[in-house]
């Protein structure tokens, strides 16, 4: 579990229900994205990146998936880390 106090998404409703949507769109999960997000912002973090993909193995489509989010760090009062979702885009491997 991560700590919110760390880390966390940006809070706006529409951009939150924006992630969601697109994430539950793409994925091939019956999982909600609300039982998976503190694991993508504990993953993004830790290996100091500001996006996700989704392997085209895991996508309804068959494509690459990518969320790209924007990290803001306040340098007065620098925690929590917040993580604002920007967009996601396809990316095509070749193979």
């Amino acid at each position: 579990m991560i700590n919110k106090n760390e880390i966390a998404f940006y809070y706006d409703q529409q951009m939150l229900k924006r992630l969601a949507a697109d994430f539950m769109r793409v994925a091939d999960t019956d999982v909600p994205f609300s039982l998976l997000e503190d694991e993508l912002l504990f993953l993004m973090d830790i290996r100091g990146v500001s996006n996700f993909r989704i392997p085209a193995r895991k996508t309804r489509y068959g494509l690459d998936h990518i969320f790209y989010f924007e990290i803001f760090e306040n340098e007065d009062y620098p925690k929590p880390k917040l993580y604002k979702y920007k967009y996601q885009r396809i990316e095509r491997r070749n193979e």
